[in-house]
């Protein structure tokens, strides 16, 4: 009966529910690169404040903050490129850090990017195609066995919405 036990525990385990994270989703509009005030304000303060979010979404992510350092980490599937930060929210004394995954998908006006702000640093970085041939590309994190997404549809409310 103990090994029924132990197996049945190990199992349980082994599968963590989605209710058990705080995950949310955002669009900066853009950003403020000069001043670099939504994320160091309001991104900070959605992943660090009361009721933190553990996984935060960022659709025109803008530029990063300069205080965001790379990890050295760099993923490119099918030429969508996605680069691993990490970026301490406290004090080089009491280190509070977050991982970002960044697409710069706007490399023109660097302003629709996409963005993934992660507690834990993810076992693997994924990239989807898009849907169309015009579309974003989407971009996600898995650790164990859940994945989190990042899409963003094209603002002529367009043909890649329902995809």
């Amino acid at each position: 009966m103990k090994k029924i036990i132990c197996l049945f525990l190990s199992f349980n385990l082994a599968f963590a529910n989605l209710e058990n994270f705080n995950v949310g989703t955002w669009n900066l509009q853009g950003s403020s690169a000069a001043t670099e005030s939504k994320w160091s304000f309001s991104v900070r303060q959605l992943v660090s404040g009361a009721n933190p979010l553990e996984i935060l979404m960022i659709q025109e992510a803008g530029t990063l903050p300069r205080t965001a350092t790379p990890t050295g980490r760099h993923v490119q599937q099918g030429g969508t490129p996605i680069d691993e930060y990490e970026w301490n929210l406290g004090t080089l004394s009491r280190p509070d850090r977050v991982f970002i995954y960044y697409s710069r998908v706007d490399v023109g006006a660097n302003r629709v990017n996409l963005a993934i702000v992660s507690r834990m640093q993810a076992e693997e970085v994924i990239v989807l195609p898009p849907p169309t041939p015009v579309s974003r590309p989407i971009i996600g994190i898995r650790n164990g066995n859940d994945a989190f997404f990042n899409i963003h549809a094209l603002a002529n409310g367009g043909t890649d919405v329902g995809a």
